[in-house]
């Protein structure tokens, strides 16, 4: 039996969606907790342990088990130190780019957890790993596995336990109609909707990006077919705006943004977080960006600000998404009618989860295939279906084992 008051807790990741991820699951275990006779659900801005170097707290970055588990127990000491309560539900993110890597660095933190907890005392821990793809976790209580990180044979047989396996079309993410909504009504976005003509239809191009290695790559041939397409979309009467994301490489970034000057009408805004000083323009941090427009793109985010998502706030709007990213789960579940564009390069062999998400995306009616989008029916028309929010299924799912416990 738990506490009036369950909190929880995450393991730090350097990857900006999985910290979306962790915070759209725990939102929605506050809404859960309200409507079952359960304990109060909170959790606060201060959620994630650090690790002592300041990055992902990894197994496979270590010698063995014990040195892991040694600095596990260190950044926890230090979490415990300031706070109060003790959680009740530890969540892990997969790190998808660590490749077969990823399942047992997320099994091995949740067993380190475990021993930490009943080294120290603490009582009962749940443990939970998020969009995660097939293993025997031996250490996890509660697993995400979206449908598209594993093949049909595979998953029936997840299925087989369900009292540990959650499967899911999509994934969690932390986004919703209402802070789209939130996000559109800031002063700066709206200098954003002064720059578009009225009461046109919007075309949002949401651009992903490369990973390391060369599994997906963002080349400038393919996005010179997008910007095609995007030309002929805006001489169709659309409004256009393109936005790139932190894994858009910088010389694609470069590509549209002069683009979009030489045609005067078509949008470009940087959403990726700016070098800010020599030593990040220098450190071959890809993520980063380090391009040719850095002045312009300092002015442009004093001006208006981060535009994403507050722009897909506006009426009668695509979002069309480089189906590298899972982002395209978060407009198709919010209600924003979404496109998925596969004019990225991408190794079918080593990320078939991108190839299956787009497949299944589309074939469930959630969106259309971008090749076959040609601006004739506007996006309010395309009568696309509303994704099944995961994190509301996913949080009902920890729910429901809290109150076994």
């Amino acid at each position: 039996m738990f506490e009036k008051m369950v909190t929880a807790f995450a393991l730090s990741t350097p990857n900006v969606g999985e910290q979306n991820q962790i915070k759209g699951l725990f939102a929605w275990m506050v809404k859960g907790c309200r409507k079952r006779p359960l304990a109060c659900f909170a959790f606060n801005w201060d959620m994630f342990v650090q690790s002592v170097n300041g990055h992902s707290l990894r197994l496979s970055d270590y010698a063995d088990y014990q040195d892991f588990e040694a600095d596990v127990f260190s950044c926890l000491d230090a979490y415990f130190s300031r706070h109060l309560w003790t959680p009740r539900i530890f969540v892990t993110a997969y790190t998808q780019g660590e490749n077969e890597k990823a399942a047992p660095n997320a099994d091995a933190s949740c067993q380190a957890i475990k021993a930490y907890y009943q080294q120290r005392r603490l009582g009962t821990v749940i443990t939970v790993i998020m969009t995660a793809g097939a293993y025997d976790y031996q250490w996890a209580d509660i697993v995400n596995i979206p449908r598209h990180m594993v093949d049909d044979d595979m998953r029936k047989a997840l299925e087989q336990k369900p009292e540990k396996f959650f499967a899911s079309i999509g994934i969690i993410h932390n986004m919703t109609k209402t802070f789209i909504r939130q996000k559109f009504g800031q002063k700066r976005l709206q200098k954003v909707v002064g720059l578009l003509a009225p009461d046109r239809p919007n075309i949002v191009f949401c651009l992903g990006g490369r990973t390391n290695g060369d599994d997906i790559v963002f080349s400038l041939q393919n996005a010179a077919k997008i910007w095609e397409k995007a030309v002929a979309l805006e001489r169709k009467g659309y409004n256009v705006v393109f936005v790139n994301g932190h894994r858009t490489p910088d010389d694609v970034c470069d590509y549209f943004y002069e683009q979009s000057l030489k045609h005067g009408k078509i949008r470009f805004f940087n959403a990726k977080r700016i070098a800010a000083d020599d030593v990040e323009r220098i450190s071959g941090n890809w993520r980063i960006y380090s391009g040719k427009y850095m002045e312009d793109f300092y002015r442009q985010q004093k001006e208006y600000g981060n535009v994403y998502p507050g722009i897909l706030g506006l009426k009668n709007t695509l979002a069309v998404h480089t189906f590298d990213s899972f982002a395209s789960c978060e407009t198709a579940s919010s209600g924003v009618p979404t496109a998925i564009c596969r004019d990225v390069d991408i190794n079918r062999q080593t990320r078939p989860d991108c190839y299956r998400l787009a497949e299944q995306l589309i074939g469930g009616g959630y969106a259309v295939d971008f090749a076959d989008f040609d601006g004739n029916t506007e996006p309010l028309l395309l009568n696309l279906k509303k994704l099944p929010s995961v994190n509301k299924l996913f949080a009902d799912k920890v729910a429901e084992f809290i109150c076994k416990k």
